[in-house]
């Protein structure tokens, strides 16, 4: 499978040697997958246990990708919502005010780790905050 190819195109020939993929599939990125789903998995639980459904898990883990239907005019608010230091704040100010006050609902909390999971896994499959300009592959 490593020897050239010859295509013929119209009156001239190509010579057209395949790809081969080097390395590993897997990726150190990839590993973000485990702290991902630890985190989605435990906000499953304490939604499960305070009465927050799987439909509201499942709205709330879509929301950040929500900014994509605006095309590039969603890009900022796209970029904000898949920066992990956000998603952390949110998450920690919403259980501190939790646990200080009691007068934040545990659903809040619930969507914060929705989002930060959202967040953590992005990283491993390669949704992450866009630059500016015209996308290369759309």
């Amino acid at each position: 499978m490593s020897e050239a190819t010859t295509l013929a195109l119209g009156s001239a020939e190509h010579a057209v040697t395949p790809k081969v993929r080097e390395g590993r599939r897997l990726r150190w990125r990839h590993f973000w997958l485990v702290p991902g789903l630890a985190i989605a998995i435990f906000a499953n639980q304490v939604g499960n246990a305070n009465g927050v459904g799987i439909l509201a898990l499942i709205a709330l883990g879509i929301a950040p990708d929500l900014p994509r239907l605006l095309g590039s005019r969603g890009r900022p608010m796209h970029n904000l919502l898949h920066q992990p230091g956000a998603a952390v704040m949110a998450a920690t100010v919403i259980a501190v005010a939790m646990s200080a006050t009691g007068l934040v609902p545990v659903a809040w909390l619930v969507g914060s780790l929705v989002w930060l999971s959202h967040v953590v896994i992005g990283r491993a499959v390669g949704d992450v905050p866009r630059r500016g300009g015209a996308r290369r592959n759309a």
